[in-house]
């Protein structure tokens, strides 16, 4: 058995606790669905974020290959840029002069005459 207990005006205090009671849980209950907003959004972002670093990664590991098949190469190079130096002829450097002399006196050639 429930007793209503009256304040000086003679209101009820039970239904003014009613009335607070009902304002709490309608708070509770925007507070709740505002929350279930913030965890979808945040649960959207973190698939996308997801994604976005495995895609990123595949790039790496691409790039990873790429520098792994140019390295390959580049000791090739070295490796025959080794077998010519060691090669008994001293000619190359001859070679190399001339070379770039023919080409000095091809550009004086063409601004001399131009």
């Amino acid at each position: 058995m429930r007793r209503s207990y009256h304040n000086a005006n003679g209101n009820s205090y039970e239904g003014r606790y009613k009335g607070e009671t009902q304002l709490l849980e309608e708070e509770n209950e925007n507070t709740t669905s505002e929350l279930k907003d913030k965890v979808k959004t945040l649960k959207s972002l973190t698939i996308e974020m997801g994604n976005e670093i495995r895609s990123q990664n595949q790039f790496i590991d691409n790039m990873d290959d790429d520098f792994g098949r140019s390295g390959g190469i580049l000791e090739q190079t070295m490796r025959r840029l080794g077998f010519v130096s060691k090669g008994s002829h001293n000619y190359h450097i001859l070679i190399l002069f001339l070379f770039c002399f023919f080409i000095f006196l091809l550009l004086w050639l063409v601004l001399k005459f131009r």
